[in-house]
């Protein structure tokens, strides 16, 4: 990292921003522990526990910094703050690589968890001239497995999920660029501009990510396939006019379902005058996702009542409505004619019927 030894106005952007990293990485490793801490569901592979490690992680890597270009700007001082820095980064990508690999559903084998530890204990013994090029190697291993994470995230969510799913993408880029400028090859290489720039660009990447993982409404929703046990489609005369199953060791009566979720439906609909309908109700062990239109109510019977799963929900009736909308409203008892709906499950729910 370069040494600011003289008091000058670059000194002091620089000085600002790499606290700022530190503040708010802290903050956010705080935050997203404590919430993982309260949470119902709370699990040693949740998504939140995974990025409080990787904050507190780059909040050490940049405290570091700050001591070795700042305060101990001679060797041996320096040295063992930047590999106090480098090493502290690297052992919680340790941890922020094993918690995702424990989550995606890829055969990397714990891989990018082993390149990690290679690196870090390479780390420790290298001397000043390698360090950078360790820091570029480890960081395009962060940057592999997050092009995973973010890939499976995008494609098995939707809705207000997925949306909040492009913005961590967007900040994550930007934070990246924003690393790799703010190296000694760049600093001297290109400049203090450049420098700057990429300084200017992690606090950005970092806000940005952060607030978008804050406002997420499923990052511990990534087993949301596990979730699902049957699907149905009720006429809003009772009667059943589609059924898929998820899980085959789930035993219920399908039309006695149907006509039971029906009677629920009408009978709180009565009870708060409301027009709208259910939107999730909670029985026992099961948890029952509705998403109502004018001549049919879709429901979803799961495990858990996970917003990705209701906003799937929604997007199926949508397109359940746009392809049998004509049927629906002349519906006269005759179901197979809605047979062609698995196709839209399996596009949605990613799943096949289970036999």
């Amino acid at each position: 990292m370069p040494v600011f030894t003289d008091p000058t106005l670059v000194r002091d952007v620089v000085l600002v921003l790499h606290s700022a990293v530190v503040l708010y990485s802290i903050l956010f490793s705080a935050t997203f522990i404590s919430q993982w801490y309260r949470g119902a569901l709370r699990k040693m592979n949740d998504v939140r526990l995974a990025w409080s490690v990787f904050m507190a992680g780059m909040a050490c890597n940049s405290f570091s910094f700050i001591m070795s270009d700042f305060y101990f700007t001679m060797d041996p001082g320096s040295l063992l703050w930047i590999k106090t820095g480098y090493l502290m980064m690297m052992v919680s990508l340790i941890g922020f690589f094993f918690a995702l690999e424990k989550i995606l559903p890829y055969k990397t084998r714990h891989g990018f968890t082993i390149a990690g530890a290679i690196v870090a204990a390479i780390t420790v013994l290298a001397p000043r001239e390698y360090l950078t090029a360790l820091a570029l190697s480890a960081s395009l291993v962060v940057f592999g497995i997050l092009v995973l994470f973010f890939t499976f995230f995008v494609r098995n969510t939707s809705g207000i999920v997925k949306q909040s799913m492009r913005m961590i993408v967007v900040g994550f880029i930007i934070g990246f660029v924003g690393y790799l400028l703010r190296s000694d090859f760049i600093y001297y290489g290109l400049g203090e501009p450049a420098y700057l720039f990429g300084a200017f660009c992690l606090v950005a990447g970092l806000l940005i990510m952060g607030v978008a993982v804050l406002g997420s409404p499923a990052l511990d929703e990534l087993d949301w396939k596990e979730q699902m046990l049957e699907l149905y489609v009720i006429h809003s005369s009772g009667i059943l006019m589609y059924h898929e199953k998820f899980i085959p060791t789930v035993d219920l009566d399908e039309n006695l379902t149907a006509a039971g979720l029906a009677g629920a439906q009408e009978l709180f609909k009565e009870i708060t005058q409301s027009k709208a309908g259910l939107n999730t109700l909670s029985i026992g062990e099961f948890d029952i996702l509705f998403a109502q239109r004018n001549d049919f109510t879709t429901v979803l019977v799961a495990s858990s009542p996970y917003r990705v799963l209701l906003d799937k929900v929604r997007d199926f009736s949508d397109q359940f409505e746009l392809l049998f909308g004509v049927e629906a409203k002349t519906f006269s008892g005759e179901v197979t004619q809605f047979n062609q709906a698995s196709r839209i499950a399996q596009k949605l729910f990613s799943t096949t019927t289970a036999t």
